[in-house]
């Protein structure tokens, strides 16, 4: 009897203590003051485009790229070919059913050259420099695996496997872009599925991978990268495969940005601050190029 009144006392300590670790915190926003935040990667072959927003408070509900797109702005690019004046342009992202703004250029980006950016807004002006000399690698081999175990868990993924170049630092990360439909989901917490894409219409969607290598100990080492899909799929489905080479300021902002996001729902991850490498504002532009494509066929389902 005694063991019993002694369990019915701590199951109602412990209810009592369980309760008591909730508790509605009012958050008071302080003043903030918006910054601009760049984000521009020249790659040979390809024309400019510059995403240029605004920051806002942690707790602002509408984060769009559209809401947050600052559209009063002057950017030109000066290369061999001249100076490219760049305008507001925006591609509909069908999959997430929203606009998504940036500045265009219209001078095709040459390899091995020299770029200014020159940036007026407010009446200030912000200036920056890269050089095209990224070289690009060759993807040597590429597989599925049922599964493969991360910090996160258990996940399939695929396989993609290249050589490093030797002799100089390299960065790189993974690019895949993949035709879906409406019946694919992301494979977050959220399993969005496109809600505007119509019944048997296919897309072409973009995912860059978030995780950024560098070959500061390996150089010149065989280099495989294990990535899961950021969409469900079915056997047959189709990607594309690449690698992209980034600049040192590029691999380095997009990798504090990758930590950052950890430390946000981690709290025994030590807070990260973002660099750049534009003085005055937060981001990046700079140089990346991409190896040839390789096509990747799904050989089971995933959903």
């Amino acid at each position: 009897m005694k063991r019993q009144m002694i369990r019915l006392l701590l199951v109602l300590l412990f209810a009592t203590v369980a309760v008591g670790c909730t508790k509605t915190i009012n958050v008071e926003q302080q003043p903030y003051e918006s910054r601009l935040a760049l984000e521009g990667l020249l790659m040979p072959g390809s024309t400019p485009q510059i995403f240029l927003t605004k920051t806002v408070p942690f707790f602002t509900s509408d984060q769009t790229p559209s809401t947050l797109f600052v559209r009063d702005a002057d950017l030109s690019i000066e290369g061999p070919d001249g100076v490219d004046l760049l305008v507001v342009d925006s591609t509909y992202n069908q999959f997430y059913c929203r606009y998504e703004p940036f500045y265009r250029g219209s001078i095709p980006i040459r390899f091995d050259a020299t770029y200014h950016l020159r940036l007026t807004h407010s009446e200030r002006l912000y200036e920056a420099s890269t050089v095209t000399n990224i070289p690009a690698v060759t993807i040597t081999h590429t597989e599925y695996v049922s599964e493969f175990v991360d910090i996160y868990g258990g996940h399939e993924g695929v396989i993609v496997d290249f050589d490093d170049i030797p002799g100089r630092a390299d960065q790189y990360r993974f690019e895949m872009t993949r035709l879906l439909d409406n019946t694919h989901e992301t494979v977050d917490e959220r399993e969005y599925s496109s809600a505007c894409l119509p019944d048997g219409e296919i897309i072409e969607v973009r995912d860059i991978g978030r995780f950024i290598y560098f070959d500061d100990r390996l150089d010149g080492a065989p280099v495989r990268f294990v990535v899961e899909p950021a969409h469900t799929h079915r056997k047959g489905d189709v990607a594309f495969l690449y690698i992209q080479s980034l600049d040192r300021a590029a691999a380095d902002y997009y990798d504090r940005l990758d930590r950052q996001r950890e430390a946000n729902v981690n709290p025994f991850i030590e807070p990260v601050f973002l660099s750049s490498s534009i003085d005055g504002l937060i981001g990046v532009f700079g140089a990346m190029n991409r190896s040839p494509v390789v096509e990747f066929i799904f050989p089971e389902d995933a959903l």
